[in-house]
């Protein structure tokens, strides 16, 4: 009896086989592989949907332009009015261009438009909205835009993640130290070209993607490119501390490449 005890004691006791063994790291190996898979699915969609939002956005813009023979973000009280009494007149209106303050207006008038889709973009905390003209009698009153401070999810259209976009169409950009500015690796004028943020909540390795898939991947060159993080507040000046080297590599002498490894927290423009 203690002999067979004892044997079965042998036989609870016993560990694992190699090929158990094996069987267990084949699983792990199968479940990391499937997680970095979805992952990489995932930043796929992102880079997709950020391109696609960036791409919607111009086409809205061209389009904006081709109806109405104005610029949305510029629009007068009287130019607001010819689309409805929620559209946003600017700040600085009638210039030709769109100030850092005067972005939200232009998602505003683009979805107004309904050549976008935008629910914080007609909010109240953004527009007073005016009222229509009466017949023989009182005539139409133009919405008024209430400039933000800052650029949020609550006035104006997110990124996927959830940060918020700036438009800028501005003849006196030059990067630096000027409020509203937005400041280039090159550090060159953009004479009147409207540019679009990506908002800096993107990973650089997924700009670099985005960059290779869209233009020539350079951060500092063509018609996307790396830009500072300075764009949500809009009464700050963005000076030269606030390009991040978290986001690229190289120097204006030898070259500039996108940081892939590890990536930094950044955000591209496009020049359209």
């Amino acid at each position: 009896m203690k002999s067979t005890i004892s044997k079965m004691k042998k036989q609870v006791q016993r560990g694992f086989t190699l090929v158990e063994i094996a069987i267990v790291l084949v699983i792990i190996g199968l479940l990391i592989g499937g997680v970095l898979r979805g992952q990489e699915l995932l930043n796929s969609a992102r880079i997709n949907s950020i391109s696609g939002q960036q791409s919607s956005i111009q086409t809205a813009y061209y389009g904006f332009i081709d109806r109405y023979k104005m610029m949305p973000g510029d629009l007068t009280g009287t130019q607001a009015l010819l689309i409805n009494s929620t559209t946003a007149p600017a700040s600085a209106s009638g210039d030709g261009g769109v100030l850092l303050a005067d972005s939200p207006a232009f998602f505003n008038n683009i979805a107004q438009a309904g050549f976008i889709s935008c629910t914080p973009c007609s909010s109240t905390t953004l527009v007073t909205p005016g009222t229509a003209a009466v017949a023989g009698g009182a005539a139409a009153t133009a919405a008024t835009y209430i400039t933000p401070t800052t650029l949020s999810g609550t006035n104006t259209i997110v990124n996927v993640y959830g940060t918020p976009l700036a438009f800028v169409n501005n003849t006196a950009i030059t990067g630096g130290s000027t409020a509203g500015a937005i400041e280039f690796l090159s550090n060159t004028a953009e004479i009147s070209k409207p540019m679009l943020t990506t908002g800096n909540t993107i990973a650089s390795n997924m700009l670099a993607e985005l960059d290779r898939k869209s233009d020539d991947g350079n951060p500092a060159g063509g018609s996307f490119r790396y830009t500072d993080t300075g764009t949500t507040t809009i009464a700050a000046p963005k000076v030269a501390a606030a390009v991040s080297t978290a986001c690229w590599n190289g120097t204006a002498a030898t070259g500039f490449t996108w940081l892939v490894n590890p990536p930094g927290n950044c955000q591209g423009v496009s020049l359209f």
